[in-house]
């Protein structure tokens, strides 16, 4: 807290400074003022809490120096201190609410009781108008999440507006703002939003939504609705890494819902065009049309049969997605999540050429975690050259030992995987698939079992989130103990000292 100290006695104003532990009363500035008027000025920029100030001054006496004080800041608590006991002081004094009156010669017992009855009224009034304020942002909270469900109470949304002041008969917008940056702080970037919303044309509710979205709903007067366009411009100058996305304008408060799912197709645009930054729904959206159903299959007749098509299709099927640009983007996340897991089940192998991913569960989280089209676009363009890297590397080895290659990557963490049900799976015996592999491979079919497992091992361990227990029985090894001594004899570290010298 600040504390100013105003008397024209220089001796007074020093030793009041000096003689008490102000800290104590958690009072950390402290500055002073010989009357009333070099006070006044001072505590216009200083803004004390607290003010110890005689009554007799000259140029502006400490009544008058109250009054004009109280004007500008109604909560500052003030002390006088005075040898004269006149009535008419004392009453003027009472009338201004001041905290305490202490008499001169001063006694610091007297005075320090006065300056923690001010501090402790000052604590109670911040914590009370703190509730306050959490109370109205709760309020607004739960005002701006009813208002976007279809088929709300009228009534419970009147009152809801008029307790936190948004206005009920205008006109109103919803946008959705998205940071695509990790790491925001959400409530500094609300109120950053806010503020640079509410104006005397404007009133803004603000509301986080996860995943980097805010949503916002503007309220305004019919006549400011040119005015828009501009606003919009504005909020993409001054939040240059926003994307935002603008919903119909509606004319009744029980229609934020429908310009709350405009706002949202508008938003999902920037999955499909990151080149742009404001993004507002078109007519174009009553004629969109749907994926074909049969895409899917689609998709595995080609990776089956004619392979060598995927690269042209897949760019088909971008070009596609840009143009209609409205599915939305968590639905073609997972359907080509679904194309690569297909590609997996093919061609086991592929799985251990994508950086941190260990088995097919983890496609999908890792496709919703892309935040635009270029960007899963770039990563199946770079999947199908390595299909096709692999594929030329294979072309050598004949179908049955492709087959055993695709069946190891399918079923390594099966900790009963034996090159006997590998070679039941193909109706061989143990022998002759055994020796057939080497001849192809240069390797037998047990050591290219055991690397591959250690392989998978090794890029498991290179991500904390796995235990050495979980790796060892991901990875078909029957127990921890028995992975770990199979690890060390091969690499001449334990999967600990791995892990440290890897994450390091």
């Amino acid at each position: 807290m600040k504390l100013l100290i105003v008397d024209d006695e220089d001796y007074t104003r020093e030793g009041l400074a000096e003689s008490i532990q102000w800290k104590e009363f958690g009072i950390i500035e402290i500055m002073q003022a010989r009357d009333g008027k070099a006070g006044l000025n001072l505590a216009r920029w200083f803004k004390p809490h607290i003010i110890l100030s005689d009554i007799k001054m000259p140029k502006l006496n400490g009544i008058e120096f109250a009054k004009e004080l109280i004007a500008i800041n109604p909560d500052i608590k003030i002390i006088f201190m005075s040898g004269y006991m006149e009535i008419e002081y004392l009453k003027s004094a009472i009338q201004l609410s001041v905290v305490d009156y202490i008499e001169k010669p001063i006694d610091l017992s007297m005075l320090k009781a006065a300056v923690k009855k001010s501090v402790n009224e000052i604590k109670e009034m911040l914590h009370t108008r703190m509730l306050s304020v959490d109370r109205r942002e709760l309020q607004q909270q739960k005002l701006a999440n009813a208002l976007v469900y279809k088929d709300n109470d009228r009534e419970m949304l009147l009152n809801l507006c008029e307790e936190v002041e948004f206005p009920i008969k205008q006109n109103y917008v919803c946008l959705i703002l998205w940071n695509k940056k990790k790491g925001v702080n959400s409530e500094a970037m609300k109120t950053d939003i806010l503020h640079s919303l509410n104006s005397n044309k404007w009133k803004a509710l603000c509301t986080y939504l996860g995943e980097g979205k805010y949503l916002a709903i503007l309220s305004f007067e019919k006549k400011h609705s040119s005015r828009l366009p501009f606003l919009y411009r504005k909020m993409a100058e001054h939040f240059p890494s926003l994307f935002l996305g603008i919903g119909f304008e509606a004319t009744d408060i029980m229609n934020i819902y429908n310009s709350y799912q405009t706002a949202l197709l508008a938003i999902n645009c920037a999955f499909y065009e990151e080149e742009e930054r404001v993004f507002l729904v078109g007519g174009e959206i009553l004629n969109q049309k749907g994926l074909e159903p049969g895409i899917y299959g689609e998709f595995l007749k080609i990776l089956t049969e004619e392979p060598y098509r995927l690269k042209s299709w897949f760019e088909s099927l971008f070009a596609e997605l840009r143009k209609q640009k409205y599915y939305r983007k968590e639905n073609i996340q997972t359907l080509l999540a679904s194309f690569i897991s297909a590609m997996i089940n093919q061609h086991g192998e592929l799985l251990n050429t994508i950086d941190g991913i260990i088995s097919k569960e983890e496609i999908e989280p890792m496709m919703h975690r892309f935040l635009t089209l270029s960007e899963i676009r770039s990563f199946i363009m770079d999947l199908l050259l390595k299909l096709e890297e692999m594929q030329e590397n294979q072309i050598k080895y004949s179908r049955i030992i492709r087959g055993a290659i695709n069946y190891i990557g399918d079923h390594y963490g099966e900790s009963d995987l034996s090159i006997a049900k590998i070679a039941e799976y193909f109706h061989f015996s143990s022998n002759y698939l055994n020796v057939l592999f080497k001849q192809e491979t240069q390797v037998t079919l047990k050591q290219y079992l055991s690397d591959y497992r250690m392989e998978n091992a090794k890029k498991m361990l290179e991500n904390d989130f796995y235990k050495i227990t979980e790796i060892a029985e991901l990875c078909g090894y029957a127990n921890a103990n028995y992975f770990s001594k199979v690890f060390k004899e091969l690499t001449d570290l334990t999967p600990l000292e791995y892990r440290k010298q890897r994450t390091e």
